[in-house]
């Protein structure tokens, strides 16, 4: 593990490779950091995993609190549905961070107030891609193992692709 510059705890990082997935629900990870993490036409890459005691949130820092510590996933998305998508304000794409003990986090609310995120209904058209960061507030001693996704479908079960954080 390494330090960054502000103190944060890099947890994993990696550079972009491509990975493929099934349609059966995963049992085990089928991607790692680094890797392109495709479930249907939303494509992500999680380029590095690190934990922090404070973000930069709506312009202050916002502190995680004493017992609890962030899990930030700083990603970039690619869309490549036939829709526009909003990464920060609806939900085209359900997520969890998942622990060694099978606990499951939710994002933050407010995505869009994360320093460097998306602005809300900043709608991500077919074809691009940006940068997302995905935030987490959990227990200071949980150990964060996986992330979970799928794409947002009403109409169709969609089975998660899994991403090894470890």
């Amino acid at each position: 593990m390494q330090q960054s510059q502000a103190g944060d705890k890099i947890l994993a990082a990696g550079g972009a490779t491509s990975g493929g997935a099934g349609t059966e629900a995963p049992t085990e990870a089928q991607f790692k950091v680094g890797e392109e993490a495709r479930n249907r036409g939303t494509v992500v890459t999680i380029k590095k995993v690190r934990e922090a005691n404070g973000i930069t949130f709506d312009g202050a820092v916002k502190q995680a609190g004493v017992d609890a510590k962030y899990v930030v996933l700083e990603t970039v998305v690619r869309n490549e549905t036939k829709a526009s998508m909003d990464l920060t304000c609806s939900l085209p794409i359900v997520n969890a961070l998942i622990d060694d003990q099978d606990r499951r986090f939710d994002t933050i609310e407010d995505l869009s107030d994360v320093q460097g995120n998306p602005e809300c209904n900043a709608q991500l058209q077919p074809g691009f891609k940006d940068e997302m960061k995905f935030v987490y507030r959990v227990p200071k001693d949980a150990n964060i193992v996986l992330w979970e996704f799928e794409e947002y479908d009403l109409e169709a079960e969609v089975a998660p692709s899994l991403v090894d954080l470890t």
